[in-house]
């Protein structure tokens, strides 16, 4: 698949993306993705994340057809920073502190919070704000770092993420929850205690250990920036043709 970066064994071996979980924790759901078992944990195939990965670029390619959105969703805070980092760099959405309850099932009221951060990020640059009292000053900023704390990676959003990418999926119940109910669909990497039919695109891998999710999070936002590019291309040959 050429927007998938070439992937050989080893890379994904020193990345550590082949280390499943434990044993007893196993899903047999995820049988197929699994090459064996040690005394306690389970082994993922390689070969299977290898298709799995290889597949991607051709899924993604489909959900940024016409400028859709995917939004970057972990909570897992050891990794908040690689998920901020590759989200940015691929120029989509991502949260990384708290899900807020509604973001997908009542994004309405979701646009009013985070018009509220837009005017107050605006207004406590301006010099009205300087001549406030420190009192009122401190109420301001708290409320702005409150919602900045929560939005701060959707405040230029204007309507709802076409689908999720997410990163430690047994932690993200509610936005799975609104997701299934909204119709949206979900990429996840899926460790060996996960259910793969829950997932619309899985990504078989370890979930768990930092340098297996910055790879995993560098997969996705590289393949997202070679099907804008393309996308791009495209476009600009049909504005071509119908000159």
């Amino acid at each position: 698949m050429e927007n998938i970066p070439n992937l050989d064994r080893n890379q994904l071996i020193e990345a550590g993306v082949q280390f499943g979980n434990l044993v007893r924790k196993w899903n047999p759901q995820m049988r197929p993705y699994i090459y064996k078992k040690n005394s306690r944990t389970h082994v993922i195939d390689l070969q299977k994340i290898i298709i799995s990965c290889q597949e991607l670029g051709k899924y993604i390619e489909t959900l940024l057809d016409k400028g859709k959105i995917i939004l970057f969703l972990s909570t897992k805070k050891q990794v908040a920073g690689i998920v901020k980092e590759q989200a940015t760099r691929c120029g989509m959405p991502y949260i990384i502190n708290k899900w807020k309850g509604g973001f997908l099932t009542n994004f309405e009221e979701i646009k009013k919070k985070l018009k509220e951060l837009q005017g107050l990020n605006s207004f406590l640059q301006k010099e009205t704000f300087k001549n406030l009292i420190k009192k009122e000053q401190v109420i301001l900023e708290k409320r702005r770092d409150k919602l900045n704390s929560i939005y701060e990676g959707v405040i230029n959003l204007q309507r709802k993420p076409t689908a999720l990418f997410i990163i430690g999926l047994e932690k993200e119940k509610t936005a799975f929850q609104e997701a299934k109910k909204t119709g949206t669909p979900i990429i996840a990497i899926c460790n060996t205690h996960c259910d793969p039919r829950l997932v619309d695109y899985v990504i078989p891998g370890n979930d768990r250990d930092e340098k297996s999710i910055s790879f995993f999070a560098s997969l996705v936002a590289n393949t997202i920036i070679k099907a804008k590019e393309k996308n791009e291309s495209k476009n600009n040959v049909e504005k071509e043709d119908r000159k």
